[in-house]
This record gives C-alpha cells, sequence and structure tokens, in this order.
C-alpha cells in the first residue's frame, strides 16, 4: 500500500495495465490468453470506491501478492510442524521465508501495478500449498487450473502433480484441472458487443482457441537471437543473483545440504520447475521476458527455508535487507507520469478526431482514459498494428459505423477515406527514462512535436 503506483503507469512493465483494466469496465477481453479469472475478480475490484480507477487493480496485485506471500509462510510453517523435521517450528522462520519472497524485486515490482501476475502467482502457491500439504487432488488441480486462467506458463507445474500424487488421485486432480480450466469456457459470455476491447473473434471456436492458447505470442517462445544471449546472460545475471540478495547463492547451496536425505527428492523437483521457467523467460524474445521467472521465486524461496530454520530469529534479517534495499526502487507512490502526458495529449487533439497510435503503450493509455473513465468519447483510437486483425476492423466498424475502408487491412485507404469528415492525427506517448514524452500530428499541421516536463 505505501508504495502503491496511484495511477495508471508503464512502470516494471505494466503497459498491459490499461488493456485490462478497460476490458474489466467494459465488459470485453483483453490480449491473450483472455485471462478470465482476472476478468471476473475484476468486477468485484471494480466497484471499490477509490479513484482513479486504475488504483482499484493496482490494489488487486498488492492483495494477490500478499496472499502468496501468505501461502508461502503457511507452507513453511507446516514443512517445520512435520514429525520428520529435525527442528522445532520457528514462526520467525515462516515469516521471514514469506517475506524473502515477497520483498524480492521482481515480485514487489509487479505487486504495485495492474498485470495478471499477482493473481496468477497467487494461485500459484495455493496449487503447492494444497499440493505439498496434500490436500484433496481435486482442490490442487482446483488451484493449477485457475492459476492456467492467470497465466498459460502454469503448465510448467503439471509435471509436479504427475509425480508427486499417488496415481489414484489423478482421476480427482484432473476433475479439479478441468473445473479451474472453466472461466476460459466463459469468455464469450463475458464480452459484450459495446466494449472496445474485443482480442479475437468469439463467435467461433477458431477465434475462441485464438484467444485462449495465445497464438500470436508463440513466435516468441525460445526465439531469441544468439547475438542476444550474451547480453541478456549479463544483464539478467545481475539481477536474477540479487533478488535474495547475494547472500542468496550460499544459503541456497546450504540449504541443500542440510535438507533431510528423503527431502531431496522433493527438493530436486523445485529447483528443476524453478530452472526451466528461467530458462523459458530467458530465451523469450520481448523486452519484458524477466516477468516470467516470477513463478521461480516462488519456488526458490521455499529452497531457502531448510537453510533459514538453522538461524531462527536471525533469518528475519534477509527480509530486512531486501525490504531496505528494494523499497525505493519499487516505491511508485508518485508514479503520475503517464496519467499527465495522456491529459496534455487528450487536451491538444482536435474535436472528433481519429486518432491512429503506433502500438500497445499508446492504444491501452487511450482506451483506458476514453473508455474506462469516459473521457473525450468524441475521439476515435484506431491502432495501427491492431488494425491487422479482422476481428479489430470488425470491431471498429461496429462501434462506429461512420467509419469507411474497414474491409481490407490496409491503413492508406482507411486515412484517405476518413480525412475528411473528421480530423486525422497521428498521436504517440512514450516514456523516455525519467520523463514522458508525446507526439501529436493532425493532418499536415504538425500541433506538438514533442512535450517533455521537468523530471
Amino acid at each position: 500500500w505505501l508504495t502503491l503506483a496511484p495511477d495508471i503507469t508503464w512502470a516494471n512493465f505494466g503497459v498491459d495495465g490499461g488493456d485490462l483494466i478497460t476490458a474489466v469496465v467494459t465488459r470485453g477481453n483483453p490480449h491473450p490468453s483472455g485471462y478470465p479469472l482476472y476478468l471476473l475478480v475484476g468486477y468485484l475490484i471494480e466497484t471499490l470506491p477509490l479513484w482513479p480507477i486504475a488504483l482499484r487493480f493496482n490494489l488487486l496485485s498488492a492483495l494477490a501478492m500478499a496472499g502468496a506471500a501468505g501461502c508461502i509462510a503457511a507452507l513453511a510453517q507446516h514443512t517445520m510442524s512435520q514429525k520428520t523435521a529435525t527442528l522445532p517450528p520457528h514462526p520467525a522462520v515462516a515469516i521471514a521465508t514469506g517475506l524473502t519472497f515477497a520483498f524480492t524485486t521482481l515480485i514487489w515490482g509487479q505487486a504495485v501495478i495492474t498485470e495478471v501476475y499477482g493473481l496468477f502467482i497467487l494461485c500459484s502457491a495455493l496449487y503447492l500449498y494444497a499440493l505439498l500439504t496434500q490436500k484433496p487432488a481435486w482442490l490442487t488441480g482446483l488451484f493449477l487450473g485457475l492459476a492456467l486462467t492467470s497465466h498459460l506458463t502454469g503448465l510448467l507445474f503439471v509435471p509436479l502433480a504427475l509425480i508427486l500424487l499417488p496415481k489414484k488421485q489423478l482421476a480427482p486432480f484432473s476433475g479439479g484441472l478441468l473445473l479451474g480450466l472453466l472461466p476460459f469456457a466463459l469468455l464469450p459470455w463475458l464480452s459484450t458487443a459495446a466494449t472496445p476491447v474485443a482480442w479475437g473473434n468469439l463467435d467461433t471456436f477458431q477465434g475462441w482457441w485464438w484467444l485462449v492458447s495465445s497464438q500470436i505470442y508463440r513466435g516468441y517462445a525460445f526465439s531469441l537471437p544468439p547475438a542476444f544471449w550474451l547480453p541478456r546472460l549479463v544483464e539478467w545475471g545481475i539481477q536474477l543473483l540479487a533478488q535474495f540478495t547475494w547472500a542468496g547463492i550460499p544459503l541456497m547451496v546450504a540449504a541443500f545440504f542440510l535438507v533431510k536425505a528423503e527431502q531431496r527428492k522433493l527438493y530436486g523437483l523445485l529447483l528443476t520447475t524453478a530452472v526451466f521457467y528461467i530458462i523459458l523467460a530467458f530465451f523469450y524474445n520481448t523486452d519484458d521476458a524477466i516477468i516470467f521467472t516470477l513463478p521461480a521465486w516462488l519456488l526458490l524461496s521455499l529452497l531457502l527455508l531448510p537453510a533459514l530454520q538453522r538461524l531462527g530469529w536471525i533469518a528475519l534479517i534477509l527480509p530486512l535487507a531486501l525490504l531496505l534495499l528494494n523499497f525505493q526502487a519499487n516505491n511508485l507512490k508518485n508514479d503520475t507520469l503517464i496519467r499527465a502526458q495522456a491529459q496534455s495529449l487528450l487536451v491538444a487533439i482536435p474535436d472528433r478526431a481519429i486518432v491512429e497510435t503506433p502500438g500497445d503503450p499508446t492504444i491501452f493509455t487511450l482506451w483506458y482514459i476514453i473508455y474506462a473513465e469516459g473521457q473525450r468519447p468524441d475521439i476515435i483510437p484506431v491502432d495501427s498494428d491492431l488494425f491487422a486483425f479482422d476481428w479489430y476492423r470488425d470491431r471498429l466498424q461496429e462501434l462506429y459505423p461512420e467509419l469507411k475502408g474497414l474491409e481490407h487491412d490496409d491503413l492508406a485507404i482507411f486515412r484517405e477515406r476518413n480525412n475528411t469528415k473528421r480530423p486525422y492525427c497521428f498521436a504517440s506517448l512514450a516514456q523516455v527514462q525519467a520523463n514522458a514524452a508525446y507526439s501529436l500530428t493532425c493532418r499536415e499541421i504538425d500541433l506538438s512535436v514533442l512535450h517533455l516536463p521537468k523530471n
């Protein structure tokens, strides 16, 4: 709460926030995989009496990550309470384990913005808790299914259940998994015709499958060019090694030797799963790929337990150090930069203009301002990247029947046929280090080339 972003933000790879919030408020469906659980929970969060609307959804991430930290602490306490434990359970150690997870910079960074990862990590933590504390198999499957509706990378958690659950429990586990996946089937009914955020054509099975299977993003998996391997290894190596501070590595190594022999199989399974998540993220060819390592920190925080247990109260030093080291970097309480730039842009746009945008950051922000908050409803935002999709042009036609040239993926024709009755503008928002910039050109008149507020 102290470090929560107060408004819409692009910090910590939070560009998708505008898409997610607008999808909830206008009853649409966001980018693949559609995130139906996020939509359902978002309908409740939307009713909170907080302003701006984005603050409500930033809070959802904080609550979800806090819940995940609680699950880790509870699982640590349960593990220390087992009859096979060599040391008595220590509440400070359980708290230290949960807070160590919470205060890693990547986890904290996602806890203070609008994104799907908070809910995904909460469902994943509930899955691990149910699996490792031997709760009913159907419940374990349910939490895994819900995790998958929050992010498809939850598939990497499936082998843990297949290996650890007795064969006779796989049937109820599968039943619970299908129940947890049920929100995907609700997507066509969660989307209304009045929303501008309608990814895919949910009227057909092919369109539904395109959305829920994230076909649009498959090309990014394991496609990082070899020329980028070494630079990413250097950049990520520093960040990943610092997640638990530099003491994390020796503590992890010590934990491996301290864990009892009969528990090393479980330790190895959790470690292997964490490594797979890191490998998947490393070779994923996007700028925000490091966020895919979040489940790894969920798992690795549990693997610190044998070492932290030997420290007793001293174990609290680790999360305290993380708190002090990471507080300022993750403190977004004064982050109103994107709001200021979006408002300045809206003031400069002529009445009833068609505004062409160059991709996700600008169009998602304008969606939020125009459709979620209801500002400047006279503006028609049209994104040049999304224009290539038939479903996007079809939705534009439904919302704005007066638009011409939407039959084909040809922006030149669209511009030519729509620049007489309305002003036609090109607008772009861009974050430049600690500042933001916007450009706006309408027809032949350059209204504002660049605007950089003082930091």
